[in-house]
């Protein structure tokens, strides 16, 4: 670990005085403020100006719960890689499963991108950062366990390629233009196996919720006014392993909670018998839905995305028209239309 430093401090305005190591209070850093609690918090970040910002974060009061103080410093580091480090941090301390992050959606800008000696940062320097997490318990599972886990592959905080952070911006200005409108508001999203939509879904539903919570944050620049602040919203999957994961990512961050994630048939007959409507559904894998009476699945109206969309103000629809169940659905854009 040539050249890294990871110091430890109690986390107070006292201790603030002594951080001098000019690795640490001359360059940007990366930081982990956290507490050892029955129910343990954390909160990841990166900084230029170090004592600032633990100035601001001690009149937090999230932050008032954490008092324990980790900073981490390389006389090589640049904003870039504080950037991707804390990024690539938080995605392994969601699937660590040891810490409840407090950690909000980052802003469209603060996004990560390609930069020079990326990969060393990414792999080697970061790879040296969480062993030494690890040795000093701060973290509990290896990298290779880390990253073989569904958690760590969908988690919210992943990197996303242009395209799908293009996709990923144009659902929360559907969903911010359309919230209040007196008509329902799809939004279609097309597209084959394996090109990463459920890891979109997983980012945009994180924001949104992030959204629902935070009047204030404004997630894009060209957006003036959070019209999502106190909305009511849900992601619906089938696959019984994949509603387990998300359930799994929702303990590990804020605004994610279990109710937030059902099957659309538990969706329907709940919004059905409670007789409300949600304010923005994602469906992932919506050529699963059912198109017909299926007393197996308690399903016994003739189509789920009908019911869905008569269920939400705003739906968002993920669909791969050439992986639908034959036996059970007819899909078709047509259903569509009238909305």
């Amino acid at each position: 670990m040539e050249n890294i430093k990871i110091n430890y401090y109690d986390f107070n305005k006292n201790v603030l005085p002594n951080i001098n190591d000019p690795v640490l209070d001359g360059y940007p850093i990366v930081y982990i403020l956290n507490n050892n609690s029955a129910n343990p918090e954390a909160y990841i970040g990166q900084t230029v100006q170090v004592k600032s910002r633990m100035k601001n974060h001690l009149t937090n009061k999230d932050r008032k719960k954490l008092d324990k103080m980790i900073l981490i410093g390389h006389d090589k580091f640049n904003q870039s890689a504080t950037y991707d480090i804390e990024t690539n941090l938080i995605n392994h301390f969601i699937a660590d499963e040891k810490y409840k992050l407090q950690n909000k959606s980052q802003t469209a800008h603060q996004m990560t991108h390609n930069y020079y000696e990326k990969s060393y940062y990414h792999s080697v320097i970061f790879e040296d950062i969480w062993d030494k997490l690890r040795k000093d318990g701060i973290v509990k599972h290896t990298i290779e366990d880390i990253r073989n886990r569904d958690v760590f592959k969908l988690s919210p905080f992943k990197e996303l390629s242009e395209a799908q952070m293009d996709l990923k911006t144009k659902i929360i200005e559907f969903c911010n233009n359309h919230i209040n409108d007196d008509k329902k508001a799809v939004f279609l999203i097309k597209g084959d196996a394996g090109t990463g939509k459920s890891v979109v879904l997983s980012s945009t539903f994180n924001t949104i919720q992030d959204l629902s919570k935070n009047k204030d944050f404004l997630y894009l620049e060209n957006i003036l006014q959070n019209h999502l602040y106190k909305t009511k919203n849900y992601l619906l999957v089938n696959h019984e392993e994949m509603l387990k994961t998300y359930k799994s990512i929702s303990e590990s961050l804020p605004n994610l909670f279990k109710n937030n994630f059902m099957k659309p048939t538990s969706f329907i007959n709940d919004s059905k018998k409670k007789k409300i409507k949600a304010d923005i559904v994602l469906i992932d894998e919506a050529h699963l839905l059912l198109t017909r009476k299926d007393n197996f699945n308690s399903f016994n109206e003739n189509n789920q995305l009908e019911e869905i969309i008569k269920h939400s103000k705003v739906t968002i629809i993920v669909y791969d028209e050439r992986q639908y169940l034959k036996i059970k659905s007819s899909w078709s854009e047509n259903i569509l239309k009238k909305y």
